[in-house]
């Protein structure tokens, strides 16, 4: 439940020794490298002068295309060798020493890339050539009946012409016309689809315009087969010949790329040293350099300091200081946290990392986020659908850390959903547990539920008040616990006896003691809270007005109570629906197979969307109640996240 101690590391070397160094850290992977600013710091700043700018822009372009081609490459070979690899496909470990071998396989490797990429790029003309051919046959099938050359124009007296009619067009009338107003012309249908009519037509060279001022009535197109001889049928033959003397060739290739199959994981190795490698130069521009030596600042987990110089002063001749960060000074911000609160850190990175400074609240979170989760979606049958989907899924796939934390979350919730369903009795709206909670039945006792919500939400948000102290605490601020937390509980706890009356299916036979000890607990509290709520302001009349202003926080300690009401509503809605769901499913009785199975389908069907909907919900208004009445009583947030220069691998796990 902290976040980690961070140090500065400053770190000097020679040049010569600056690749393996670098090497080194990423193999490490512990020490996030910052960028410098010459005038932050004054030693530095006054020799400037020697500093040189190292432009390392070409090389990462350049590995940035390698990494490009190897990752095409490897895409053009995920049909061999099992196919494609599973969702949840485990990582390949690796040691280092095999890792740093791929430079010397660097060129070999390079030129299968190289050569598959080629081989595809021939495949893609083969593809070409061969599309080309198979629209030149589709577009001469309709001629094939036809037994006179393409190119064949006509005789010295004659011209013909190959063309197209709608299909709409009566070709009778076009040969009747024909024959009534160019006697010395014929036409006949070649073939004809649903889309045209294909017409040869033959006529004397000189009743050229007679010929057009009838077909203009008929939208005939003609069609041109410019640079093609013989017939159509012997360029139909010539083509499908050239289709399959273009299969062969494809074939020939695709086997020549499937020869490659053996060295695809090597080449996802080599995937992730090129990564590796285009980081390594990335970091090289951030560092400064003059002619003989490099300078790396950074940060590297506090406890790992000591371990961290003695290897590097082991190996290189080099300065390393650590030093540990000023009190104003932000650090990166890494987490570390037990099993429950780390199953929620991705929940509270979407609302934003923790400020360096301050307590992490994951551990104290997730028990109020599973829980409310828990509470509002109630039905303790697909709590144990959860569960068992989590465990599966934990024992089946290798997942990385983050899809490990998310998979032990859906396993906490999915337990806290199975101790509500047990204190509800609600396990798939099944009216008979129903009938016998362990506590209560929500539907039934409603007031009840409501005024045990709001009493967790009075909770949530008196813990959250209290991380705000431990936040005064750490940072050295003892007497503002006392103004800041303890003087709102007196007023919050006040209100709270004041309005006890009201609160529903309260069983108190007399409030008035409790009424009255609010009253004097919310005048107390009132008062330091005018007089010290303003303390940061400057003068009298300012800080009693920023004072009298915080009292407004009262109304939305009331808003924020009673938006926990939605623990009752979304729990009622799951438990409602589920009911239904039964009802529907077996209103037309189960005295029969075929009905049985009817209301099986219905049940499954009705119970999974009742189930996805209102899980969704749970989500949503858990993660809502945890960002906007739990974190706005103490949360700073605005953390920027610890990037340690690493190797970050797709296809392998690095061992050291």
């Amino acid at each position: 439940m902290a976040v980690v101690s961070m140090n500065k590391l400053m770190l000097v070397g020679l040049n010569a020794d600056k690749n393996q160094i670098l090497s080194e850290l990423m193999t490490l992977g512990v020490v996030e490298i910052t960028s410098h600013d010459l005038t932050s710091s004054e030693w530095i700043s006054q020799w400037s002068h020697l500093v040189t700018e190292e432009d390392r822009s070409d090389a990462i372009e350049a590995l940035n295309g390698q990494i490009e081609q190897t990752a095409a490459a490897l895409g053009r070979l995920a049909r061999y060798n099992g196919g494609k690899k599973p969702l949840f496909a485990a990582k390949r470990s690796v040691s280092v020493s095999e890792f740093a071998a791929v430079e010397t396989e660097h060129a070999r490797l390079q030129e299968i890339v190289t050569d598959i990429l080629r081989l595809g790029r021939e495949q893609q003309e083969l593809q070409n050539q061969r599309n080309k051919a198979e629209n030149l046959i589709a577009s001469l099938q309709p001629w094939q009946p036809l037994d006179i050359p393409l190119n064949f124009k006509g005789t010295e007296y004659t011209k013909v012409v190959l063309g197209v009619l709608p299909p709409s067009v009566d070709a009778e009338k076009v040969k009747s016309e024909l024959t009534s107003e160019v006697p010395a012309s014929y036409l006949e249908v070649v073939t004809h689809d649903k889309f045209q009519q294909y017409v040869f037509l033959i006529y004397h060279h000189q009743l050229q315009s007679a010929v057009d001022n009838v077909l203009k009535n008929f939208d005939f197109v003609p069609v041109s087969f410019s640079g093609m001889t013989g017939t159509a049928a012997e360029r139909i033959r010539e083509a499908e010949q050239e289709v399959k003397a273009l299969d062969r060739a494809y074939q020939e290739k695709e086997a020549a790329i499937a020869a490659y199959a053996v060295e695809k994981f090597n080449l996802e190795l080599y995937y992730d040293y090129l990564t590796g490698q285009r980081d390594k130069e990335t970091a090289l521009e951030t560092l400064t350099n003059t002619e003989s030596v490099f300078l790396i600042e950074g940060w590297l987990p506090a406890e790992l300091s000591d371990e961290i110089k003695r290897r590097l002063n082991e190996q290189w001749t080099c300065v390393v200081e650590i030093s540990e960060p000023a009190e104003d000074e932000e650090f990166p911000v890494l987490l570390e946290n037990s099993s429950l609160g780390a199953s929620v850190e991705g929940i509270t990175a979407m609302y934003g990392l923790p400020n360096c400074r301050e307590l992490d609240p994951n551990t104290i979170m997730a028990p109020f986020f599973i829980g409310f989760f828990g509470l509002m979606l109630g039905d303790g049958g697909y709590g144990v659908v959860m569960t068992l989907a989590a465990l599966f899924a934990l024992w089946k796939f290798d997942f990385d850390a983050n899809m490990k934390k998310y998979a032990k979350l859906v396993l906490y919730c999915g337990i806290a959903t199975m101790f509500w369903g047990l204190m509800f009795g609600s396990w798939f709206g099944i009216e008979y547990f129903g009938e016998r909670p362990l506590w209560l039945n929500p539907t039934k006792e409603p007031e009840e539920m409501l005024k045990w919500s709001l009493l967790f939400g009075v909770l949530h948000i008196y813990v959250g008040i209290a991380v705000r102290g431990v936040n005064h605490i750490r940072n050295g601020k003892y007497i503002d616990v006392l103004w800041d937390v303890v003087a709102w509980y007196v007023l919050f706890t006040g209100f709270v006896f004041v309005v006890l009356p009201f609160v529903p299916a309260m069983t108190l036979e007399d409030t008035t003691f409790w009424v009255d000890l609010g009253k004097k607990m919310m005048a107390v509290g009132a008062v330091v809270l005018i007089l010290t709520q303003g303390r940061e302001n400057k003068g009298i009349i300012s800080k009693l007005v920023s004072g009298v202003g915080s009292l407004y926080d009262l109304v939305s300690f009331l808003s924020d109570v009673l938006s926990y009401s939605r623990l009752l509503a979304l729990g009622l809605a799951t438990s409602i629906i589920g009911t239904i769901v039964n009802q529907i499913a077996t209103m037309a009785g189960l005295n029969n197979i075929f009905k049985i199975l009817v209301a099986a389908v219905i049940a499954i069907i009705g119970h999974s969307l009742n189930f996805a909907i209102n899980a969704l919900g749970a989500y949503v208004h858990s993660s809502r109640l945890q960002y906007i009445e739990f974190f706005g009583k103490f949360y700073q947030s605005g953390g920027k996240p610890f990037k340690p220069l690493k190797y970050k691998t797709k296809y392998v796990n690095l061992k050291n």
